[in-house]
């Protein structure tokens, strides 16, 4: 039996990872896959954020048409009715994850993720995910309908604050967002 050349002693041995190397590998790997689950949940709350910002946005919208259609007719009246609506009212389709009206829900009641309107305050309300914020922010968002006024001189009547418009804006509840 003729072999062929044989190679120098030691050269082509392969030897495989000693238990350090698959120890210093491992925690490599658990380093990359926590960081990518964060920028994960940061992306997802971004995400979430956005998409309650959207339907803040269409209910904006749609109060600005209602203010227009009653520009000529309604006068101060038809704006201060309008401020008492819940806005979803006006969307074309309620959102997807639109639990109703709750008057001051108990913790629990209101799903993470879903929109709720509170007729105690008025007040359009989304409860952010649990996992995909940070704990010194608020869990809440709240928005609520509110008239613009302006002092203007006295009529007839002797009053004299005017209503400009009215303003669909963000709304700090401390309360609120310590209970959720």
């Amino acid at each position: 039996m003729r072999r062929g050349p044989q190679p120098a002693k030691g050269a082509g041995l392969r030897r495989g990872l000693s238990r350090i190397e698959c120890a210093v590998l491992a925690v490599l790997a658990l380093l990359v896959a926590g960081w990518m689950l964060a920028s994960l949940l940061e992306y997802r709350a971004l995400l979430e954020r956005a998409a309650a910002m959207q339907v803040v946005s269409a209910a904006r919208t749609a109060m600005a048409v209602r203010v227009a259609r009653m520009a000529g007719s309604g006068g101060a009246g038809a704006l201060e009715a309008l401020a008492q609506e819940n806005p979803v009212t006006w969307l074309a389709q309620p959102p997807k994850n639109y639990q109703g009206e709750y008057y001051r829900p108990d913790p629990g009641t209101i799903k993470p993720g879903h929109w709720y309107f509170d007729p105690s305050d008025k007040s359009i309300n989304f409860l952010q995910s649990n996992d995909t914020f940070s704990p010194r922010t608020s869990k809440l968002l709240k928005f609520k309908v509110e008239l613009l006024r302006e002092l203007a001189p006295a009529g007839r009547d002797g009053r004299n604050v005017a209503i400009l418009g009215l303003v669909l804006g963000q709304v700090v509840d401390r309360v609120a967002s310590n209970n959720h």
